[in-house]
């Protein structure tokens, strides 16, 4: 179970209304924003914002950026009251928030943190899902090595939809217990939770294809391919040789040596053959209730 104070300190860095700017920060992020905010309205989003990096800390993969703590630096993230602003700046249409990585900024509408406007003020819908912005806060906090070939698509979403779809309620991220909701988030689709709806029956490529294919190639189905990701880094991290996480953290050692492609997922197959692993992938998630069919 991961726990951050859901009783977050909020500081007001500067609000300037003649520049639409208003700035809030939280321990580990700031927020740029083109509309005022009370603060205990930030302290309500500011509470998954750490959340998700403590969870980023905490998960043994490595991510160096989630443990990097300077008071003078802290992970930005840019807030705009208008759906249109959103899309003005570079957000994909029909998303929820995006991570531009040369910018090394998480950019949001305020729809998405379940903030709206009611009145003059704004207040917090508390029935919005919280999945999506999860995973965008998971890609600022992950490592440039787990972007190379070889882990670029499949395992660079896969990670943050794990992020992003372990349960989250009030400052807590249940861990332990995460299995249920992925499987429900990749096979079926809840109005509420949203979901994947893949189906308990997924038909697919051969595995290494899936890993190798270009980032481009991955996106063009990225509700199949998103949700075949999360399953994938699920069966590494948990699943794979008893749970003994140790083809998983080859891999990641190999890519954080400058390994890439072949060369890196070598460490991954840790001595078996492309189809001895797709054997052992689809059997076990089988037996979870889902039929991967490579």
């Amino acid at each position: 179970m991961i726990k951050v104070n859901n009783k977050q300190e909020i500081q007001i860095i500067s609000e300037d209304p003649n520049k639409n700017e208003f700035v809030y920060e939280s321990a580990h992020y700031r927020y740029i924003c083109d509309a005022p905010l009370k603060t205990s309205l930030v302290r309500k989003f500011a509470t998954l914002f750490e959340a998700t990096r403590e969870f980023c800390k905490a998960i043994p993969i490595s991510s160096n950026k989630a443990h990097y703590e300077n008071p003078q630096k802290k992970l930005m993230v840019h807030l705009v009251e208008k759906i249109e602003t959103y899309y003005e700046r570079g957000g994909p249409p029909g998303s929820a928030g995006v991570y531009f990585g040369g910018k090394d900024i998480v950019l949001v509408p305020l729809s998405s943190l379940g903030v709206q406007r009611v009145g003059s003020s704004y207040m917090f819908d508390h029935s919005k899902s919280s999945k999506t912005l999860p995973h965008e806060l998971a890609h600022q906090i992950t490592d440039s090595a787990y972007y190379q070939l070889g882990a670029r698509g499949w395992f660079s979403e896969g990670l943050a939809e794990y992020i992003a779809v372990s349960p989250y309620r009030n400052g807590k991220i249940n861990v332990k217990s995460n299995r249920n909701d992925i499987v429900n988030y990749v096979t079926e689709y809840d109005s509420k939770k949203g979901g994947r709806n893949l189906g308990d029956e997924i038909r697919l490529r051969d595995l290494k294809s899936f890993m190798t294919m270009s980032y481009q190639e991955f996106t063009l189905n990225g509700n199949k391919n998103y949700g075949v990701g999360l399953l994938l880094t699920y069966y590494f991290f948990h699943l794979d040789q008893n749970g003994d996480r140790v083809a998983i953290t080859q891999f990641l050692k190999a890519l954080k040596a400058g390994k890439q492609g072949d060369e890196a997922l070598s460490a991954l197959l840790n001595g078996r053959t492309w189809d001895e692993l797709s054997d052992q992938i689809s059997k076990s998630w089988r037996s979870k209730g889902v039929k991967l069919l490579f």
